[in-house]
Order: C-alpha cells, then structure tokens, then sequence
C-alpha cells in the first residue's frame, strides 16, 4: 500500500503546549516565551517572576544555564534563537536575588525568599506540579506535615529538593560534605562564569523558607545511609559526581599531573597556591575543559579587587612575562564538529589565547618524576560507523608536546564507595545509582536520589528539575498515594483589530541576535566577569524577536468557502490545500474525518509559522482566526491521572 504523501498530527493539548518550544524543553518547564515577551513591553518585575515561578535558581541560570530552551527555540529555524538566557539575566538584575528578589537593595543576610503577590500578575503559562504559587497553595490545602526528610548534597538537585519539600510543608535536613554550600556551582563553576554572590544569595532564599543546613557532613565518613534511613522519613540523595574519570595511560603518576575537577576545586575553595608552570596542557573538549583551560591561564595574574585598574593591568602584563602561565592548549580527541563543550565556549576559550588542537590521544606521559611532556597519537576519527565513541589511532604518528603541568578533563564519576550490602542500593555500569525515571525513587525504600549521581554529568538545570521531580516522589512517598496530574487548556479568541497590538511587534523579522557585551580580552583578569549585561534598550529589542508561539492560527472548516487565500498571503509557505485522501495519521484524524465527512484538509507546518496573522486578516468569512493558547498544570493526589 503506497504511503500517504501527508503524515499529520490533529491538534490537541499537547500538540499547543509543544509549540511553545522554548517552555517544553526546559527541564523545569520555564515559559520563556512569556517573560521574554514581558522585557519587549517593558514590565521587569513580572518577567523576573515568571522566570523565577518555576525555578529557585533563576538568577543563577541567568549566568550559566546550558539553554536547552535556545537550542529548541522556533526563531532559532528561521535566523538565530532568542537570546533567552541573557534575557533572564537582565531582569534579575533588577528583580532578582541580587536585589533581595523585590528591586530594592539589601544587605544579606538579611535576604527572604520573594514574598510579593505573585498572583497579582499573569505569569503565563503555570506548570503547578514545580511552580512557587502551585507548592504553596498544596500546602495551604495541609497544615505542616510533620515528616522529616534528609537531604545529602547542597549542589542544585538538593537545595531544589529542599526548596520544593519546604514550601509543601516537610521538615528538611540538609548534609552536605565540604564547608560550603552549592555543590558544582561554587566547588565547579569558575568565578569569572558565577559571581559568589549570586550563589550565597540564592541558597540564603532558599533556607529563609525553613530547611536546616548542616556543613562538613559527608555519606559515609561522618554518618552511614543507615543513620539517616533511622533518623529521618525519606532521605534525598544528590551528591553529584567528583571523581574525574582516569587516562589510564603511563606516567599518570608524576607530580603536575592534576585531575580537572580537583583543580577546580581548590581554585574555587582558594585551597593551595598552585605552580602549574609556564606551559599547561588540558586533555579534554567538554565545557569542563574550557573552563580549565581559561581558569589555568588566569592563574598567576591578579584578581581585580579595587584600586587602579591600569596598575592592575600592568601587574598582569608583567606577570606573564616574569614567567607565570604563558600558554595553555587544550588537546582533543573528536573533530571541531565534534566536541562536547558549547561552540561559544570555544569561541571564547580561543579569543583568550589558548590554542585547541583536534584529532589527539593522549599516548603517554613523559618525564622526570614531574610531568615534562605529553605523548599523543593522531586520531583519524573518533566515532564508528555507529556512532560509538571507539578513536581509530594512526600508527607512527607520535608526537611530544613539552609541557609542565597536565590537567585532565575527560568527565566525571560519582564515588559509591560509602554504599554497604544493607543498604538495598542499586549501582548502574556508569557508576550511578539506578533510579525510577519518574519519580527518582532507588532500590532502597523511601530512598531518591537526583542530579549526576543518578544521571551522570549534565546541565545545571536539570540538577534543578531532579530535584523538584524527586520532591514530588517523596510527597507522594509520605502521603502514600500517587500523584494526579490535571492539565486544563485554555485557547481565546483575538479579533482581528487587536492582533497588531498582541501578536509579534512590527519588524521584529529584521532584528539579528545580538550577543551580550564581552568585556575586552586585556581586561579578563583572575575572577573578573566576562560577560557583560544588556542595557536595557538592547534587551527589550532582543525581547521583540520572540515569535510568540503561544498564539495559534485556528481554522473553522464550517466557513472555509476554499478561496485559498490565506495560502496565497502567507510569506512563509506554512499553509497548503490538500485532498483528504492525501492524509496519512492516527486513530483522531481517522475520527475526525469520518466525522467530518471532508474532502479538503488545510495543512499548517507550526516550525514554519512566523504568527504574523496575515492568513487571519486575509480570510473573506473569518474561517481563520488568531488565538492565545495558555495551560495550567495541578498535581494532586488521587489514584489516576486525566487529562481535561
């Protein structure tokens, strides 16, 4: 049987929430779309609040979210994404944490969680099951519970953890092993990326709402998986993963050999003064790496802390020509294409002089007792035929490159030394605790576990969503029922005279992405931050790009009289005419037909569509109409989950 020229989908609840794509990629379902469009008009303080509805580290991610939501981003297919992280970080510098999450000026610690009216503005599309208002209105439905929950790990899958069990009402205990709090974000992120402040800020907001925090407590030094299991109702694991993954070549011994997140450890914590030489050499192309390589160029050149910066300057020039690091490279196995680490990392990592080189194994390394030189193979690829990482190493094409100091950055693992046979933990092959998907739930009763002990390395943000998901796991845990999910759509009509004013701004097709200001490359010294904000002209200009894909081109079949102009007047080719015969779906578009008893589809391509309403404003008869699409979500807690 020939396949149907046309595979379609019938718009439902879903299809309406996946168009608005920034939002569905977000692991903890932020509506970018709804604060970027608030920074077009104007109105800050609501856009902060949307951002931060679904997120206790909005300002963090403000500065270093990996942005999966500009990777999905619709504006993306036709030019260049919105500029949605950097967007972000311009209104939370003026509603967010920084300035007591309220616009006014603060000195900590004196620094509450955001207490204004969240409910007197419309923040846009609601994902109750991880959003503030949503957490506080279960609790109101439930005086404090009583229970008490152990959290391990103050990195963002445990404070997200303790952020969303607080607001439900449970009494949370949080351990974490070294003697600050913030996990990867102080001990990993460099400080020219994540300003301190922001960090102490934002884990102050959180603790405001009531969970204890208890610092130098490590899992299985000072207390056993047993302890906490007596102690406490539930316990939530997020210790992350500190061991970087070894070469397993020779010499990995020698002194000056040091692991990438050992190193960045001991920056971050200011530990011992390192003498890493003039030559480094970083083995590794995630973002890990880049962020070794521009934090070991730094070393050795003093951090701007006031006074005159020329002097600052002229003490960082003469620095490096008094023999501190003068060159750094990073050596990596895949292609260019190939790397893992942002394409604007490297951008950056190779404007501040330090050279990448691609197509390298490490052979072995050579020396004296200290490393003295790295030998590496040429690799003529690094993936196989399907797509298995398996270097295929060139024989005869060793080379030496002199160096004296080697960081290695090929990922992380987690430590799981402290688990005991009674503990009913389960390991993965990947060295991670095996976990249910959708609630974060481990082998061992009432025991979750979230962030990259459960799922290896990833983004910051879905550290985030770990959290809020095994929250939820561990409500459910205690209530002794499953959580109910109740999804409600809602879609409003927008007459034709007043689309103008709601739908994309006037030219918005002719604003490029414009990147956020860089501070000059002479200018990067020590923890000095790198990327500058947008004033405030820029970023409402770069707000005006979003497509607003909450707004939707709906057809009323009754009306059609075929005329096709709506096809006609469509600049971007996203509506065609076709037979119903030429249709190939599922069981609703059988329905549908057959309800329909139709002989004429109208087909929309949604990644094409700019929502300019020309096809609404075309129509003779009003067959095509503009629509605002919004939805909410609920979590209760009944046996079933529905749809409405």
């Amino acid at each position: 049987m020939t396949e149907p020229p046309y595979r379609v989908r019938v718009p439902d609840l879903s299809f309406y929430q996946e168009a608005v794509a920034c939002q569905s990629a977000c692991p903890v379902r932020t509506d970018g779309r709804a604060y970027v469009t608030a920074i077009a008009g104007g109105e800050y303080e609501r856009a902060y609040l949307i951002a931060r509805e679904t997120n206790p580290f909005a300002s963090t991610c403000g500065w270093v979210c990996g942005a999966p939501c500009e990777a999905a981003c619709r504006r993306g297919k036709i030019d260049a994404p919105i500029a949605i992280r950097a967007l972000k970080r311009f209104v939370n510098d003026r509603f967010g944490v920084y300035l007591g999450e309220a616009g006014d000026t603060r000195l900590p610690p004196a620094w509450p969680g955001y207490v204004g009216p969240t409910n007197a503005f419309d923040l846009g599309n609601t994902t109750f099951p991880t959003s503030r208002s949503g957490l506080v209105a279960g609790r109101k439905r439930s005086s404090r519970t009583g229970k008490r929950i152990a959290i391990v790990g103050s990195g963002p899958a445990g404070l997200s953890c303790a952020h969303d069990l607080a607001l439900l009402g449970h009494e949370v205990t949080i351990f974490e092993a070294a003697p600050v709090p913030g996990g990867m974000l102080r001990l990993g992120v460099p400080e020219y990326r994540l300003p301190r402040e922001i960090i102490d800020l934002e884990i102050q907001a959180i603790l405001a709402l009531g969970p204890q925090l208890k610092l130098g407590q490590a899992l299985g030094r000072e207390f056993q998986m047993a302890d906490l299991r007596s102690d406490f109702d539930a316990v939530f694991l997020g210790i992350g993963t500190y061991q970087s993954r070894r070469l397993h070549i020779e010499g990995e011994e020698l002194d000056g050999v040091l692991r990438a997140v050992d190193f960045l450890i001991n920056v971050n914590l200011h530990g011992y003064k390192l003498d890493l030489g003039r030559r480094i050499l970083v083995i590794g192309g995630g973002n890990v790496a880049m962020d070794v390589a521009r934090t070991a160029a730094r070393l050795g050149q003093p951090a701007q802390s006031g006074g005159d910066l020329e002097v600052a300057l002229d003490v960082a020039r003469a620095a490096r020509r008094l023999g501190t690091t003068q060159q750094v490279d990073c050596l990596v196995v895949e292609d260019r294409s190939e790397m893992l680490a942002d394409p604007l990392e490297v951008a950056e990592t190779e404007a501040e002089g330090i050279r990448i080189h691609n197509h390298l194994a490490p052979k072995r390394i050579v020396g004296d007792g200290r490393a003295r030189g790295l030998e590496t193979l040429t690799v003529s690829h690094a993936f196989d035929e399907h797509g298995r990482f398996n270097p295929q190493l060139l024989p005869n094409t060793e080379r030496v490159w002199p160096c004296d100091s080697v960081i290695v950055s090929i990922g992380q693992t987690g430590a799981l030394d402290w688990i005991r046979p009674e503990d009913g933990l389960r390991a993965t092959a990947l060295g991670t605790l095996q976990v249910d998907p959708v609630t974060l739930a481990t082998s061992a009763s009432g025991v979750f576990a979230g962030g990259d002990i459960a799922f290896g390395p990833r983004l910051i943000i879905n550290a985030v969503a770990d959290g809020q998901k095994a929250a939820r796991g561990i409500h459910a845990y205690l209530q002794g029922e499953p959580p109910r999910l109740i999804r409600r759509g809602f879609s409003t009509p927008i007459a034709r005279h007043a689309y103008p004013a709601l739908g994309p701004v006037r030219g918005f097709l002719r604003h490029a992405r414009q990147p956020p200001p860089l501070l000059p490359i002479e200018r990067r010294i020590g923890v000095t931050q790198v990327e500058l904000a947008y004033d405030e002209a820029t970023a409402r200009e770069q707000g005006e790009r979003c497509l607003i894909c909450s707004l939707n081109p709906v057809f009323d079949g009754d009306l059609c009289i075929l005329c096709n102009g709506c096809v006609d007047v469509c600049p971007t080719d996203c509506l065609k005419l076709v037979p119903v015969r030429d249709l190939g779906g599922d069981e609703p578009l059988a329905t549908l037909v057959g309800q329909r008893e139709a002989r004429t589809a109208m087909l929309l391509d949604p990644t094409r569509c700019i929502r300019c309403g020309l096809c609404a404003a075309r129509c003779p008869t009003e067959a095509v109409r503009m629509e605002s699409f919004r939805f909410t979500e609920e979590l209760t807690y009944a046996v079933q989950s529905s749809d409405a």
